[in-house]
């Protein structure tokens, strides 16, 4: 009875670690950041390499996808909108609610100084020609843990 218990235990536990569950992983082609899944907002703050002046977007990740809900920019033309809610700091500022999917690239040059916080701390400074993926990936607890998802 006692192996059997073991037994049981042990499987319960190793299941466990193969429980899925979903993550927001950044790449830059040289280094990942992953993060699990919960309230995550990630903010891109960065010089519009046209206009030459500071763009903040801020995104929302969960398990069904990312999705843009602000924009601050301080200039128009160049892809840039041309409609804004109010000025907020001397940014025009936009609320919006867009599903991006599941996967994002950013290409980044050194001109942009391109700043990628998630849930406000840092995660990612991209130094040269780079490009940014944000993907929302499933994985296992166990490659949680070991840093491989």
């Amino acid at each position: 009875m006692r192996k059997f218990l073991f037994f049981f235990l042990f499987a319960v536990a190793g299941l466990g670690f193969l429980f899925p569950s979903y993550c927001l992983s950044i790449s830059d082609g040289s280094s990942e950041r992953v993060y699990p899944l919960g309230d995550l907002n990630v903010t891109i703050d960065y010089i519009h390499s046209v206009e030459r002046s500071e763009v903040i977007e801020v995104l929302e990740v969960n398990s069904s996808g990312i999705y843009a809900r602000q924009m601050w920019w301080k200039d128009f033309g160049a892809g840039l909108p041309e409609d804004f809610q109010t000025i907020r700091n001397g940014f025009y500022f936009k609320e919006i609610n867009i599903p991006l999917g599941k996967s994002l690239d950013f290409w980044f040059i050194p001109l942009n100084r391109a700043r990628i916080y998630v849930n406000g701390r840092l995660a990612l400074k991209p130094a040269g020609d780079t490009l940014v993926s944000f993907r929302v990936e499933r994985c296992f607890l166990i490659q949680k843990i070991v840093g491989r998802c």
